[in-house]
């Protein structure tokens, strides 16, 4: 019961995974379409010049700062769709995967949202909320992926020994 449990874990963890991929992409993807980018969003291009102007960026490259911001934002898109299909294909080819790249997708994925709560913090509202949402999902995908692995099932622990009694280290 629990390696079912611990499987429907892992692939909720990858769902969420899939889901804030989805989030990244589309955010990326929206902000493109428009001509300023985020400089034209009304709380969000206030942070945007504001940080442009403390750089002591000009005009144009402001624009340009907003284009990084966005391509950014897509590059988190990308790396958390790449952890999801480098996983399906290491499941495929060798019949089991780690969830290394899933921990460093969802690091990533947390400090890229923390990072954008700026305008969030600043002015409140929407903006935040959305922040927190894509925290908490963060939080829940790493919880299910540890719950998954069965660190928090596992009865049999390893006994703690050191380097001196296992003998890879003498001592003189």
């Amino acid at each position: 019961m629990a390696a079912i449990l611990g499987r429907a874990a892992r692939v909720g963890a990858y769902l969420i995974i899939l889901l804030l991929a989805a989030v990244w992409t589309v955010a990326a993807l929206e902000t493109l379409t428009r001509p300023l980018l985020d400089i034209g969003r009304p709380a969000v291009g206030d942070v945007i010049i504001s940080i442009a102007s403390a750089l002591s960026l000009p005009p144009h490259a402001a624009l340009l700062f907003a284009l990084l911001l966005v391509m950014l934002k897509l590059l988190v898109g990308a790396f958390l769709l790449a952890t999801l299909i480098c996983a399906a294909y290491e499941k495929l080819r060798w019949g089991a995967s780690d969830d290394a790249m899933l921990d460093v997708a969802l690091f990533i994925a947390a400090m890229a949202s923390a990072a954008s709560a700026l305008p969030g913090l600043t002015h409140g509202g929407e903006l935040l909320q959305s922040v927190i949402g894509e925290l908490m999902l963060c939080l829940i995908a790493s919880g299910l992926a540890i719950y998954g692995r069965g660190y928090l099932v596992r009865r049999e622990q390893p006994r703690a020994t050191r380097p001196q009694e296992a003998g890879v280290i003498r001592l003189a």
